[in-house]
């Protein structure tokens, strides 16, 4: 009897691990298109990700004047204080540009609940991740992708990934 019941406990103990650090997806659906102060932007859903996956692309035809934004915002992500996750995805920028991803609060004041981080992303499909460690509970949160607005440039994601660490 002893045999069975170490192998249900190891069973069960491998599950929950497993559960745990399975990825949750962000439809790219989700993601909205906020421009501020003056750019031009326009976004759209289609089947030009890799391999003919959904994609979210933003195209900045025009910076704006001083302090203006352009950001792909997906609502309902939320994250929970003291934890970390990972973000992971696919993007491509053409031409080559850097991106800002940040998780952020959206109620009080919209405050960033992680330390940012900045990527470089090529003009080709490219994996990307980034690990944040969240200092404030985030619910409702979001996922932001920032600093679209630098240069006019066209801006791919896809198959964006979310895990608990």
């Amino acid at each position: 009897m002893k045999p069975i019941a170490v192998l249900v406990a190891t069973f069960s103990l491998l599950s929950a691990r497993s559960i745990h650090a399975q990825a949750a997806k962000i439809e790219v659906d989700r993601f909205h298109l906020e421009v501020i102060e003056g750019a031009e932007a326009h976004a759209a859903v289609n089947d030009q990700g890799p391999d003919g996956q959904p994609a979210v692309t933003a195209v900045v035809s025009k910076i704006g004047a001083e302090f203006w934004s352009v950001e792909l915002r997906a609502a309902d992500v939320n994250f929970d204080s003291g934890k970390t996750y990972e973000i992971q995805f696919q993007a491509k920028v053409v031409p080559s540009q850097f991106v800002y991803v940040v998780p952020e609060m959206t109620d009080r004041n919209q405050a960033s609940v992680a330390e940012g981080t900045t990527l470089e992303i090529p003009d080709r499909w490219t994996d990307c991740s980034v690990v944040f460690h969240i200092t404030d509970t985030a619910n409702p949160g979001r996922l932001t992708l920032s600093s679209l607005s630098a240069n006019p440039a066209s801006y791919s994601f896809s198959n964006f990934r979310v895990s608990e660490k």
